[in-house]
């Protein structure tokens, strides 16, 4: 999995913070590094270096923290405190929202966990949107298929022959099942994921299995009227794991909107695009309708997938 890399302003802003924090230590005991929990409205819960958690208000000129955001925070009485400082993140995951700004949901992760199921029935489209952008934030993304034990030959069929050759992997779940779930316990050893997803695929019910005696973990059913699901998380959790690294359960997400992220960006995330992006005709091909265009080309030649080539017209259209 590539890295991130830090820029020379993101490099200087760590020194400068580092340098406050010491300097004011001389002033201040009680200032310390602190790891963000989850936050709601003007607070977040926080856990200090010794694992003890944190209730801390805000300072004003700091932006939205979120799950896995790591801080500087200064004590203000018993499990009482403030956050003070932001260190620089070194990935971190957003949504915009529906008034046009972008909204923070996970930061400093490694990995992406995309849960889909067969029901609610899958958006192909949705699932492409968090794999372009896990390829935007150099993220490992798993795509991970829950409730197999329901009907699903042809998802899974259509799952393996559209992704499996693109070196996802594909992790197969059930209630029934102890397999897939002991094969994604290994996938999540030391790394910090994020699971995302529709809502009613099972991703806090995962989580439950994967830390049983989490009491934060909150599951709900699939609403029979509307197959949607109801959501059960209003904000992102960190959850550490016995076995090194953590997990982030994200809320329930019916829409990942690309419209924030260049059309041409979006080509580069796929990766059976790559090959022949530099081959189009026209610089400023939309490879859609384009003569000469290589992408096309590739598609009605058998080597693009047709599924994965609509969904990328359908996340561009989002443009127009």
């Amino acid at each position: 999995m590539s890295k991130r890399r830090i820029s020379k302003q993101q490099s200087a802003r760590i020194e400068k913070i580092q340098q406050n924090y010491h300097e004011n230590r001389k002033n201040y005991d009680d200032l310390a590094d602190g790891l963000i929990i989850t936050r709601f409205s003007k607070h977040v819960e926080l856990e200090d270096i010794q694992g003890r958690h944190i209730r801390c208000s805000i300072r004003p000129n700091l932006e939205t923290l979120v799950a896995g955001d790591k801080v500087i925070w200064q004590s203000e009485g018993m499990n009482q405190g403030v956050v003070v400082s932001l260190y620089p993140r070194s990935s971190v995951l957003a949504k915009p929202t529906s008034s046009g700004q972008i909204k923070p949901v996970a930061a400093n992760i490694t990995q992406l966990i995309i849960v889909i199921a067969p029901k609610p029935e899958i958006s192909w489209a949705l699932l492409d949107s968090y794999l372009v952008m896990a390829e935007i934030l150099h993220l490992q993304a798993i795509i991970l298929l829950n409730k197999t034990d329901l009907s699903c030959e042809l998802l899974k069929e259509q799952l393996f022959m559209d992704y499996g050759k693109l070196n996802y992997p594909i992790v197969l779940t059930n209630k029934n099942a102890a397999d897939g779930l002991e094969q994604l316990k290994q996938i999540l050893n030391h790394q910090i994921s994020v699971f995302v997803g529709q809502s009613g695929v099972g991703k806090s019910s995962i989580i439950s299995s994967i830390l049983p005696h989490e009491p934060n973990i909150s599951i709900n059913e699939i609403s029979e009227l509307s197959e949607l699901g109801r959501h059960t998380t209003s904000n992102s959790r960190y959850y550490h794991l016995p076995s090194g690294g953590a997990l982030i359960d994200s809320p329930g997400v019916r829409e990942f909107s690309l419209w924030h992220i260049d059309a041409t960006e979006i080509a580069r995330a796929y990766p059976e695009f790559r090959p022949y992006l530099s081959q189009c005709k026209f610089r400023n091909c939309t490879h859609k309708d384009t003569p000469h265009c290589a992408i096309i080309k590739a598609k009605e030649a058998g080597l693009i997938s047709e599924n994965r080539y609509e969904n990328f017209i359908k996340l561009c259209g989002q443009y127009t």
